[in-house]
């Protein structure tokens, strides 16, 4: 039996990985500030897991979890995967806002990726994966700080790959395109029909849909398995081929 920490795992992508690799052979440790939701998860899972109340910006949170992972067995896979949805150009966001996002989004998963090569550093085994998204490279409009967060985590996952394959640990980035999770709710058009809502934002794709989190947590689970002993460094597109073309965008209006 291995154990596993998921971080942002109350709801959306997070809790859809959780329902994947949860298992008799996998204890999964799943963190997020949300402890109702994290509740409402266990209660529907056929398998026992643990739930830890946590905030990512805080390095302690990240030891908490890996404390229970390692009181089940041995702490073997972790996923970053809590984030938030920043908005705003360069000349919009305010220093404490873009701190506060940066604190989530870029030092949460840094705070947890040292976490968890600490601990799979004695037993030389551990696969790392963090949630990236394809605006580490191909920005929509008025994400100054979420992209470039993002990039940071593809870069890091690089450094962890590079750092610790010699001792067994592989580190991958997932970059998901527009995923129908609660997040993507908070930036549909207000007053749209959500139905509607989504067929607009999955035009973005070629194949004409958004993405459920079911498929992005898919990839995620084959990249923390054996099944992909060799992949390492890689960051892995899940946006149904919508970096694969240009798209028109509407100017920013000053």
């Amino acid at each position: 039996m291995i154990s596993a920490v998921v971080t942002g795992a109350a709801r959306g992508l997070g809790a859809a990985i959780v329902r994947q690799i949860s298992g008799p052979q996998v204890h999964v440790v799943a963190t997020d500030i949300d402890g109702d939701g994290l509740d409402e998860l266990a209660g529907a899972l056929p398998h026992p897991i643990t739930t830890c109340v946590g905030d990512v910006q805080d390095p302690l949170a990240h030891k908490a979890a890996a404390d229970h992972a390692e009181s089940a067995a041995p702490l073997v896979w972790w996923v970053n995967n809590a984030g938030i949805d920043v908005r705003g150009a360069a000349h919009e966001v305010e220093p404490e806002a873009m701190e506060r996002a940066l604190r989530v989004l870029q030092f949460g998963p840094m705070f947890g990726t040292c976490t968890a090569v600490r601990r799979m550093l004695p037993q030389r085994r551990g696969s790392i994966v963090n949630i990236s998204s394809i605006q580490a490279f191909a920005l929509w409009p008025r994400y100054f700080v979420y992209g470039a967060a993002k990039a940071a985590i593809v870069a890091m996952s690089r450094s962890v790959a590079v750092d610790y394959g010699p001792h067994g640990i592989r580190c991958n980035a997932v970059l998901p395109g527009s995923m129908d999770t609660p997040m993507l709710d908070e930036v549909l058009p207000p007053g749209m029909d959500r139905k509607e809502a989504l067929t607009r934002e999955g035009e973005v794709s070629p194949m004409g849909r958004v993405a459920s989190a079911e498929e992005v947590a898919s990839v995620v689970a084959f990249l923390l398995s054996d099944a992909a002993s060799y992949v390492s460094g890689a960051e892995i597109i899940v946006d149904g081929a919508t970096t694969a073309r240009g798209f028109p965008y509407p100017p920013m209006k000053l």
